[in-house]
């Protein structure tokens, strides 16, 4: 089994994908998670995380449960099946 490659700092990785964040006035940034979707030589895509030091495990697990939270589309009008966010017609033909 080989060592895996160093790891480097990902600012410029991260600012050649585009991502970035201008910090409101008077807030400070404590920490980060970063997802990476990654296209491994073999062609398969998989997904890489990394944190800032210090965070804890509950910390990192948090900042992943409020991103996933903020990421999910609103339900249409009460409809609690994923049918219409899917693009599958539900109607009920019966």
């Amino acid at each position: 089994m080989t060592a895996p490659p160093p790891s480097r700092p990902l600012g410029s990785l991260i600012d050649e994908l585009g991502v970035g964040h201008e910090p409101a006035e008077g807030e400070l940034v404590l920490g980060a998670v970063v997802l990476l979707k990654v296209l491994e030589p073999d062609g398969q895509v998989s997904m890489r995380s990394t944190w800032s030091p210090g965070l804890t495990w509950m910390e990192r697990v948090g900042m992943h449960q409020a991103a996933a939270q903020t990421d999910i589309p609103m339900r249409p009008s009460g409809r609690w099946d994923t049918a219409e966010l899917d693009g599958v017609d539900a109607r009920d033909d019966s």
